[in-house]
């Protein structure tokens, strides 16, 4: 970039000594000081009036949060309009965990507290009390006689808790509950020091200076106890240039710049310049070029400064000036979007810092550790660490039973019961979720005397407890070892994941320590092969001994400590293995099989969790099955043998000797039990049958002969006709003359 500013500056000193030096210096240096200040003063006002924008925007935001959760939070609702028959215990937890809510969101909130009207009780995050024992009674007083929408109160001391030092608040009270507003007031108290920080972050202290006095005159900022001078006053600082008030925080803003070198010395020239014309005169032509270059040079140091930080980005302008305004604006315009950036992306980097953590291979040194942990709000010294990993036990039931949001709700609020099991004394635990149904726990430990292992076992057994008694599910969690250094950290993590893998032997809903199982013995799951295939060979086996095969093995893998995939693995293989089997058998098994069997056993080895509930239900199924096929070949065998009974009495049915006594000991089986082979094959008892085959044959021979009764009946096996006579009369409805005589006329 050319030196244009210097050129300028240099041609503008040389009229002075030709053409009414006086005259044309004190217009020029006038008009120059001028619209310096103008633009000093134009730059100033944005300044301020931008502050207070920031201000205002924030507490807007308050503002809206809160009627938000005025209008819309059931738990609000029911505080303020509880019933006798509610929980109230129950109540007073969801409101306080709203309110909570409300503080963590919200950076700027020293505290929220909700009064009731008709009981007169304060509900404050850690407590509820009566007003006449509130400390801030006077201003709850002061909140219901005033109207709605009053706005912010004047800065105030204030306290949340008894023990906890006062600290300078302004406050706004909303009537509870919309849209009439009877039942009580929402009290919110807004932290002044988190209000001034945005003043503190935009301004420049060696440049320009600001004091802010609230409604009565008192100074808030800078903070000192002395009141502010008359408007438009010189202050101490510098030269007022801006005084706002703000209607909405009711504070008024004073802002000027301070007298720094340059700024005194235009105006001291404006105002002196006709007193020393003359001497300026005559030193002006040897004095012209020192002083420009001597002007220059903090512009030249400044514009290589911002060289240097800006190569990648070169700005362009008419002149130097025009380039510092640019960068100016550039670096607000940053800025800006750098702070808005910088709290989205730290729950990022915080996710990923952990991440890192438990990596089995992590970088993390122990100066990445310091420098991010106090970004994180995390203590960056430990005596210990310590990994745990909690899993939600029926994931697949937890995902069917909530909606993605009830299911995210859950998450966050199981995160902040593990972190509120926190001891500020020794203790501070970080959780993260590194997957849909596994939250990781990181126990930060500072306090060498004490049995770490012990307290976050007991530590996280009561989370487990609270879990299962509080939610309608259960979490089981594996423990990892000690460690006293980052680099061991990634073992911690990978023993508390190794744990839950013996989830499935030993059981939901409890923690497992790896440093226990690792003194177990191991188990040998290859002698399970052997038995699976010789179980697999002996299917064909008849009676109850194969199933009891069955209930042995099954029994055995309920009392070996195995993993997870090793049992999942071994059913498969028992499964395939069957169905090897069964395939050889005739295909009506195999349908069977298919049909009944194969798609829900294999549903329940990937998705049921525990052995002590896959394991019976596995094993049912094979007995089943193996009775199935027992009992489809009995049924085979005994349908040949009913083929050859019937065959045998339609053969001897003439015999007046044919008994069911007769027929068991030609088949060599019980009369009892062929009377109920009979009767489940055609439906009707062996006598039934009899008397049916030879009522039809007495009907034949009626009709095709002319034979005596006495001797058809001998003929359809019975002795005397009066018998065979009664028979015919109950089976056909007519005596077998009548029979005869009428199907002869027709």
């Amino acid at each position: 970039m050319k030196k244009t500013w210097y050129h300028r500056l240099l041609l503008s000193y040389f009229p002075i000594l030709f053409v009414t030096v006086g005259i044309i210096v004190f217009l020029s240096v006038s008009m120059l000081s001028e619209f310096s200040i103008s633009e000093t003063e134009k730059a100033n006002r944005i300044f301020v009036k931008y502050v207070i924008d920031s201000m205002e925007t924030s507490l807007k935001g308050v503002e809206r949060v809160i009627l938000e959760e005025t209008g819309n939070s059931d738990a609000f609702y029911h505080f303020f309009e509880m019933k006798d028959t509610d929980d109230a215990g129950l109540v007073y937890y969801e409101t306080s965990k709203e309110i909570h809510k409300i503080l963590d969101d919200n950076p700027l909130l020293q505290s929220v507290y909700l009064y009731r009207a008709k009981d007169q009780e304060v509900l404050t995050i850690n407590s509820l009390e009566k007003l006449d024992t509130f400390p801030d009674k006077a201003y709850v007083l002061q909140a219901l006689q005033q109207p709605a929408g009053s706005g912010w109160s004047g800065v105030r001391s204030y306290s949340g808790l008894t023990l906890q030092p006062p600290e300078q608040v302004i406050s706004m009270s909303k009537k509870a509950l919309l849209p009439f507003g009877n039942q009580g007031i929402i009290v919110v108290n807004v932290r002044v020091d988190q209000l001034l920080r945005i003043v503190d972050e935009m301004m420049n202290p060696s440049i320009t200076f600001m004091n802010i006095a609230d409604a009565e005159g008192a100074q808030v900022y800078p903070v000192t106890s002395a009141k502010l001078t008359g408007q438009g006053k010189e202050a101490s600082e510098g030269s007022v240039v801006t005084n706002i008030y703000s209607k909405l925080i009711g504070w008024t803003f004073v802002s000027g710049i301070r007298g720094g070198r340059m700024f005194s010395w235009v105006s001291t020239i404006s105002h002196m310049w006709i007193s020393i014309g003359v001497l300026t005169i005559l030193f002006s032509l040897i004095y012209t070029v020192y002083v420009t270059r001597r002007n220059y040079k903090p512009i030249e140091r400044i514009m290589q400064q911002i060289h240097a930080h800006q190569s990648r980005n070169q700005l362009k302008g008419s002149d130097e000036f025009s380039f510092i305004g640019k960068v100016l604006e550039n670096l607000i315009d940053q800025t800006g979007r750098y702070e808005k950036q910088y709290q989205e992306d730290l729950i990022v980097r915080r996710k990923q810092f952990f991440q890192e953590l438990i990596s089995s291979r992590s970088s993390v040194s122990e100066k990445a550790w310091a420098e991010n942990m106090p970004r994180f709000k995390l203590p960056d010294t430990y005596t210990n660490l310590q990994f745990g990993t909690a899993e939600i036990d029926g994931f697949a039931a937890f995902q069917t039973t909530y909606s993605v949001t009830d299911q995210n709700l859950l998450k966050f609020a199981l995160t902040n019961v593990v972190q509120e099991f926190s001891d500020p004394e020794w203790l501070t635990v970080w959780a993260e979720w590194i997957s849909e149904k596994r939250l990781a726990i990181l126990f930060i430990v500072n306090a060498p005397a004490l049995n770490e292992q012990q307290n976050t076992m007991e530590l996280l057994d009561r989370f487990r407890i609270w879990v299962a008694v509080n939610l309608k599910f259960s979490m089981t969690v594996g423990v990892g070892r000690n460690v006293a250094s980052l680099a061991e950290l990634g073992l911690s993590f990978s023993e508390s994941i190794s744990a839950l893998e013996y989830k499935m032997s030993l059981g939901n809903n409890q923690v497992i320590c790896y440093e226990e199982l690792r003194g177990v013995k191991s188990v040998d799951s290859h002698k399970y092969y052997q038995r699976m295939d010789a179980l697999s060979q002996d299917f064909r086996l008849e009676g109850t001994a194969w199933q009891l095969q069955v209930d042995e093995l099954v029994h055995d893998l309920e009392q070996d400590l195995l993993k997870e995939v090793e049992i999942r693995h071994l059913l498969q293989y028992w499964m395939r293995m069957l169905q090897r089997m069964i395939e050889l058998l005739p295909g009506e098994y195999t349908a069977y099989w298919n049909d009944k069997f194969r798609q829900s056993l294999t549903e329940a080895i990937e998705t049921i969790e525990t052995a002590e509930e896959l394991l019976p239900i596995f094993a049912d199924s094979l007995k089943q099955m193996h009775k199935h096929y027992l009992d489809l070949r009995e049924s085979k065998s005994h349908h040949s043998m009913l083929s050859d009974m019937r065959k045998y009495i339609e053969d001897n049915y003439a015999n007046p000797d044919l008994s069911l006594n007769m027929i068991s000991d030609e088949f060599g089986i019980n009369a009892k039990y062929a009377s109920h082979l009979f009767k489940e094959a055609y439906g009707m008892k062996f006598v039934d049958f009899l008397m049916n085959l030879r009522m039809e044959e007495a009907k034949k021979l009626l009709l095709a002969s002319d034979a005596s009764l006495q001797d058809i009946s001998e003929k359809v096996g019975y002795t005397h006709a009066i018998s065979f006579g009664r028979t015919f009369k109950k089976v056909v409805g007519v005596t077998p003359g009548d029979y005869r005589k009428y199907t002869q006329i027709t």
